[in-house]
């Protein structure tokens, strides 16, 4: 009776939850995770019944949190690279209390992440193989020279550039709500920014609008986000260095051939930054303690302060640790925390680790951990430079 009821009514005893995206339905099979204000959904296209992950990010509290939430849209979009997430689709939802619902259509990895692989080793009690770790390690450098030597699109400039965005979107409940609504996307505002660039968008152009090109100055913000939609943003400009902030194992999901690709750009920005003023400081404080995860924080970001200077050698201290993690199970300052009983902060900012007895591994592979592991920024291997050291100990 079952079979001949669930076989004629499909529509009235499925009850798992459906969501619409820009005209595209999508079923909701599990919630993969959470945090902040954001959730991980694995979902299924009821048009090809392919799998896909689903980020639902609530952004309730205004312009900041929208803003920040549409970086990382844009950022998903950006990148050109096999070991960088890109997104598949994505949209922007105004609610009916007045608050935003950003959704991103992401590629479901079934293979899980490095974590996942660190956390079944270390279940099963057995080593990761060398030339596995590699591998991945050289994977995840050639990922991060993608980062830290990109040439941005011109639709990445356009979308800084704008003074609001407005998007659309809908849900199974809402099919035609119209998107988010202008915001106040002032540059002004972004402590990424150097103080020549904030200076130079206060006194010339507020809104940035005199920086888009040809017919587009003169856009509204719906047509100027509409023709981005349209373009794949192969268009390039200048080099730019941009950083990750949050590189460990949990970010690096592995593709079906067991590539190493880069993912939760949520905290990727331009990677240089002065830090000129107090406020500034402490915006950065606060965006790195609330992005960058402890264990695998580089000590510059642990206690930023007016004239520090900040680049892309976050990413190499955190590179360090997520190699040590793949050794060993966890961060080398995870390890003196549990071990040693040390304070993690403490511990990072003075370099203080070591390496277990067991298992045993190549000292090149040690050496490596050494080579990022450097406290002093400036002192701090270049992406080129590890990568390099990193062949090197593949060929012995």
């Amino acid at each position: 009776m079952w079979e001949y009821l669930t076989c004629c009514f499909p529509c009235i005893l499925d009850k798992t939850p459906t969501l619409r995206i820009n005209g595209a339905s999508f079923k909701i099979l599990d919630l993969l995770g959470e945090g902040g204000f954001s959730y991980v959904y694995l979902v299924q296209s009821q048009t090809n019944h392919s799998l896909y992950a689903l980020k639902k990010i609530n952004c309730p509290y205004g312009d900041t949190n929208f803003q920040q939430a549409m970086k990382e849209v844009e950022n998903y979009r950006e990148f050109k690279s096999p070991y960088i997430m890109k997104s598949i689709d994505s949209s922007v939802v105004q609610e009916k209390d007045g608050s935003k619902t950003i959704y991103i259509i992401l590629p479901y990895f079934e293979n899980g992440s490095l974590q996942d692989i660190i956390d079944k080793s270390s279940v099963n009690k057995v080593k990761m193989n060398e030339d596995e770790v590699l591998r991945l390690f050289i994977g995840i450098c050639r990922g991060l020279i993608a980062l830290h030597r990109h040439q941005l699109s011109k639709n990445y400039q356009m979308i800084l550039s704008m003074d609001g965005r407005r998007a659309r979107g809908g849900s199974e409940s809402e099919m035609d709500v119209p998107g988010a609504t202008d915001t106040n996307d002032n540059e002004e505002d972004n402590p990424f920014l150097s103080l020549q660039e904030r200076q130079g968008l206060s006194d010339e152009d507020p809104t940035g609008r005199n920086q888009l090109p040809g017919h587009y100055a003169d856009a509204d913000s719906d047509t100027v986000v509409d023709l981005l939609n349209a373009q794949d943003g192969t268009e390039l400009t200048e080099t730019v260095s941009m950083a990750h902030r949050d590189i460990k194992p949990g970010n690096l999901m592995l593709s079906k051939d067991g590539t190493p690709v880069l993912s939760d750009l949520g905290s990727c920005d331009k990677a240089q930054v002065l830090i000129q003023s107090r406020s500034q400081a402490i915006t950065l404080q606060e965006f790195a303690n609330e992005h960058c995860t402890l264990a695998y924080r580089a000590p510059e970001l642990l206690d930023i302060k007016t004239g520090d200077e900040l680049d892309e050698k976050v990413d190499i201290w955190s590179l360090g640790c997520t190699l040590y993690a793949l050794l060993y199970g966890c961060s080398p300052f995870e390890r003196e925390e549990i071990v040693n009983g040390a304070n993690i902060t403490l511990a990072i900012q003075s370099g203080n680790y070591s390496f277990p007895d067991e298992p045993i591994y190549r000292d090149g592979l040690k050496l490596l951990v050494q080579f990022c592991l450097v406290i002093e920024p400036k002192k701090r291997p270049s992406i080129e430079e590890v990568l390099s050291k990193a062949l090197d100990v593949q060929r012995v």
